[in-house]
């Protein structure tokens, strides 16, 4: 492994074990073994941010701002955000001491007493401070686990991000190929009416066959249902974008352009790069690190710990006397030692260690499997593009076909069955070159997400979500 790569590897966080005083962590950098390029040929660039610049669609960069406002699962995970913030408050007020006031008023009449008098009233104030003391790291352990928890959900937050807008790009993108398709089975539905008529005609003058006319009214026919089952599908890809944008999928939509073309390549780094960009992977390993904080916290509840107590406290019968008087005060240590648990605290720390474990594997199997995202992407790129220019030229040909065959019917060389299947190969090589445009786009958005690309070159900068300062800032 090349010296470039052990370091990503450590600025994912490789390093960073040694904070607790056990650790169930075994990953090491010399056990990662990776290429210094993608087996596909591509451009070995570093990944530059803002993949929506570079698809160059206006439209679609409109559409994912009006998502990343409005999407309800994109809100969802800010709440998760906000809910983690709180809880690392909640675990680093555990290392401070804690000080309560209580007052309160109590009446009370004996049963020896009745004949004498009546109840007895009185009234108390009190100032209590407790505070344990962090003897071994565990109160720390476990704001170090809140912390990382917490930079764990924000990672998943830009993950969420940038599956967000994959998945809009590839709606928007399945719009507007149905929507084509739509418009190409309608332009062929009117040419077979057009066919129906001419067909028709000759065979009322006698220079064609009943068989002819049969077959066209067929065509037309099939057609007209082929056209209502895609308006069905626009109408399913509209509604679907139309969620995705947190908007009532009425299933309406105006003024869609074509697929667009892509003119530019990407630049798709070095594995190792990987790690250090997607926030997926951020994340899977922040839950690590924060697992292993739980071991050590359940390593360390096996340790005695130390408490320290303190309160002032006054009692009298008179509201207005309170406080006049001499406090009573009180100063307490206390140090307790789990002596005898059934196994309990033995047991939850190998609970947390089989977490470790789990979290671990589960890590590294999402490591692998990232790299076989880019991989598949990269050489389904290459081979979409090729498909594209043979499709590009089939549809050149077959047009020229379904044109001459028709002439070449009119003037009675050729049998109607000719033409079908000329009609056929055309529309079949019209759709094939749509439908691998919009895979060549969808391909392109799913590279991007696989990569880990930011959607614009200024986001980290923007959000304060530079991946190296927020993993160091975890840990530390």
């Amino acid at each position: 492994m090349s010296s470039n790569a052990k370091r990503l590897l450590l600025l994912a966080g490789f390093s960073l074990v040694t904070g607790c005083a056990t650790s169930g962590i075994s990953i090491e950098p010399e056990a990662m073994v990776l290429p210094q390029r993608w087996q596909t040929a591509s451009d070995s660039a570093a990944v530059v941010p803002g993949w929506l610049d570079e698809m160059a669609d206006p439209a679609l960069s409109g559409l994912v701002a009006e998502a990343l406002s409005n999407n309800h699962q994109l809100a969802a995970q800010r709440a998760l955000v906000r809910q983690s913030e709180q809880g690392l408050i909640v675990a680093g007020a555990d290392r401070y001491p804690a000080l309560d006031l209580s007052l309160d008023a109590s009446r009370s009449r004996q049963a020896v007493d009745r004949a004498a008098g009546g109840a007895q009233t009185s009234y108390g104030i009190g100032l209590d401070l407790g505070w344990e003391l962090d003897l071994w790291g565990k109160l720390s352990d476990g704001e170090r686990q809140a912390r990382l928890t917490l930079g764990a959900r924000q990672a998943e937050l830009d993950a969420t991000r940038l599956d967000l807008a994959r998945d809009l790009a590839s709606a928007w993108y399945e719009l507007l190929a149905t929507a084509q398709q739509l418009a190409l089975f309608s332009r062929r539905l009117h040419n077979l009416e057009q066919n129906l008529e001419v067909i028709e005609s000759g065979y009322r003058l006698g220079l064609g066959s009943a068989l002819d006319v049969y077959l066209a009214r067929n065509d037309v026919e099939s057609e007209r249902a082929r056209v209502e089952e895609q308006t069905q599908l626009r109408d399913e890809a509209t509604r679907n974008l139309q969620r995705l944008l947190g908007r009532y999928p009425d299933g309406r939509w105006t003024q869609l352009p074509a697929l667009p073309m892509l003119e530019t390549s990407v630049s798709a780094g070095v594995p190792a790069e990987l790690l250090r960009r997607r926030p997926d992977l951020r994340s899977a390993w922040m839950d690590l690190m924060a697992s292993d904080a739980a071991l050590a916290i359940a390593h360390k509840q096996r340790f005695p710990s130390l408490q320290l107590r303190a309160g002032v406290a006054d009692e009298t019968g008179r509201l207005p006397d309170l406080l006049e008087g001499g406090l009573a005060w009180s100063l307490a240590a206390g140090l307790t030692q789990p002596l005898f648990s059934a196994g309990r605290l033995k047991a939850t720390e190998a609970q947390a260690r089989a977490r470790v474990e789990e979290l671990e594997k589960r890590y590294l199997d999402e490591v692998f499997t990232a790299f076989g995202e880019v991989e598949n992407r990269l050489s389904r790129t290459e081979a979409l593009q090729a498909q594209y220019g043979q499709y590009q030229q089939a549809e050149r040909n077959a047009l020229l076909a379904e044109e001459l065959a028709f002439e070449q019917y009119r003037k009675g060389l050729v049998e109607y069955s000719t033409v079908l299947e000329a009609q056929r190969r055309s529309l079949d090589a019209q759709n094939a070159v749509i439908v691998t445009r919009r895979d060549l786009l969808q391909n392109r958005v799913a590279l991007y997400r696989a990569l880990g690309g930011a959607l614009y070159a200024d986001t980290r900068v923007a959000q304060g979500d530079e991946p190296e300062s927020r993993l160091q800032a975890a840990v530390e």
